[in-house]
């Protein structure tokens, strides 16, 4: 909280028509606080890191504007960002907070990324994840003979919450109206 206590005396002049108290100019250095939050992803700082760093001549910049942006997180890089991620929140200056990942036409998903799943939900900071289909018993991608219900695996659906939206008729709705 700031507070006016009177004028700099350093200022103080023949020409001020008013008559106000003067202070001496305060000594030493101003000290301000300020805190400072940034939401970053782990994209961003896979992004950040898996970017290759060129040099600042002509050619190096020129390059970067013909390749394109998008570079392979390897297991190497993820283990690297995770570290320092860890170290930050042991340090208390950050914070991780799960997500949300939504997922419309899951039955298009195939074996291998239920897989992926089942180990993501698994994980100490795992989203919540929404799940959307429209289809009944289907043929699960990537195999040739498991069928299950909205084309997911028995133990992938399990482990969720199923809501079921039906289809509101004319009837309904004017009642509600």
């Amino acid at each position: 909280m700031n507070q006016r206590v009177g004028r700099s005396d350093a200022y103080a002049s023949s020409y001020d028509l008013e008559a106000e108290t003067y202070v001496p100019l305060p000594k030493g250095e101003v000290h301000k606080r300020k805190e400072l939050v940034q939401d970053v992803t782990l994209n961003d700082l896979d992004a950040a890191n898996a970017r290759p760093q060129g040099g600042q001549d002509i050619m190096s910049v020129m390059g970067s504007l013909v390749k394109s942006n998008r570079t392979e997180v390897t297991e190497k890089l993820r283990r690297e960002v995770n570290k320092i991620v860890q170290g930050y929140v042991q340090q208390g200056v950050a914070e991780v907070v799960p997500g949300v990942v939504f997922i419309d036409e899951v039955h298009m998903l195939d074996i291998e990324c239920f897989t992926y799943l089942n180990a993501l939900l698994e994980s100490s900071m795992a989203p919540t994840v929404i799940l959307a289909t429209n289809r009944g018993q289907s043929l699960i991608r990537g195999t040739y003979d498991i069928v299950s219900p909205h084309g997911m695996p028995v133990d992938l659906l399990d482990r969720c919450v199923a809501i079921f939206s039906i289809l509101l008729h004319l009837l309904e709705l004017a009642l509600d109206a």
